[in-house]
């Protein structure tokens, strides 16, 4: 706080002085988020908030709530979040700690252990934009969106001494609108969710142009970096690197498996009203994250072609 007023106008200063870069960065990040991320990511949103609309989750726990109750070691109602996160990715599984939190459904405990293993890139994204317009290959989309959950689902028993006895009571929701009306609502939701992820790109995109101009290293390096803070476009310039393809995939599941900054500081954003161990969450995705990538590297070593 001593420090706000200086630090807020040296960066002032050096967006004046680099306007440029950030109107070229806006720029960037739009092209980009319309063309690799929009036309996959906003019509699976509208189908996952339709899906939670007519209670899909509840029959989902149904099916597999003792499951990952045991595994994780939480509550069975609990174990909807882990269901509607593999569903609607980040931050959607935030909005739902958060009504959970709210409610007192949970506490902050149990909300900080969940939020840690639920981080996921949507399926559209890492199938879609990753696998099949990055890559061209369906298969390697499905991979890497498989090792991403069983990261999670590592990272919940890593952390099932954290679990919560708390009950919980799903209620369902009453259908009083229609099909015309849900779907409207339902696109309104997915273009607000789309927009948040599109200012998180451009602030990102800036910082990540403003960080090339003054620090220069290696491309490698400096995509895993990018890759960290901003996700997609880390994976972009992972995937023109000018690397194997197995080298490529193996640095593009490092940066799924974290999840980035920016994914992950929009969860923390709609949880600011409540105590979240932003250190220890980063630590942990960051540490499996490592161990994916060595693990990797190691099967590959001892495998001339691999699983590509």
């Amino acid at each position: 706080k001593k420090y706000k007023n200086i630090i807020l106008t040296l960066i002032i200063v050096i967006f004046l002085l680099n306007l440029d870069i950030v109107l070229l960065s806006v720029k960037n990040a739009s092209i980009l988020f319309f063309e690799k991320v929009f036309v996959c990511v906003f019509p699976f949103i509208i189908l996952c908030d339709v899906l939670l609309y007519y209670d899909y989750h509840i029959f989902l726990k149904k099916i597999f709530g003792k499951i990952l109750s045991k595994l994780f070691g939480i509550n069975e109602n609990a174990s909807i979040i882990f269901i509607i996160s593999i569903l609607c990715a980040s931050p959607t599984n935030a909005s739902i700690i958060k009504s959970m939190l709210d409610s007192k459904q949970i506490d902050e405990k149990t909300a900080n252990t969940i939020l840690t293993y639920t981080s996921f890139s949507s399926l559209s994204f890492v199938i879609g934009t990753i696998g099949l317009f990055l890559y061209k290959s369906l298969k390697i989309g499905i991979f890497l969106w498989i090792v991403t959950l069983i990261n999670n689902i590592f990272i919940g028993i890593y952390l099932r001494k954290d679990k919560s006895k708390t009950d919980i009571i799903l209620e369902k929701n009453i259908k009083k609108t229609s099909l015309l009306l849900l779907i409207k609502n339902s696109s309104l939701k997915a273009i607000e969710t789309s927009f948040i992820i599109l200012g998180n790109l451009i602030i990102f995109t800036i910082i990540i142009n403003l960080f090339l101009k003054y620090i220069h290293i290696n491309e490698i390096l400096q995509s895993i970096i990018i890759g960290l803070l901003e996700i997609t476009n880390g994976i972009v310039l992972v995937s023109n690197l000018k690397a194997t393809e197995s080298v490529k995939i193996f640095l593009t599941l490092f940066m799924l498996t974290f999840s980035s900054l920016s994914i992950l500081f929009q969860s923390f954003s709609i949880l600011s009203n409540y105590k979240i161990n932003i250190k220890k969450i980063l630590t942990i995705r960051l540490v499996f994250s490592l161990i994916y990538l060595i693990i990797a590297l190691l099967l590959h070593s001892n495998s001339h072609h691999f699983l590509f």
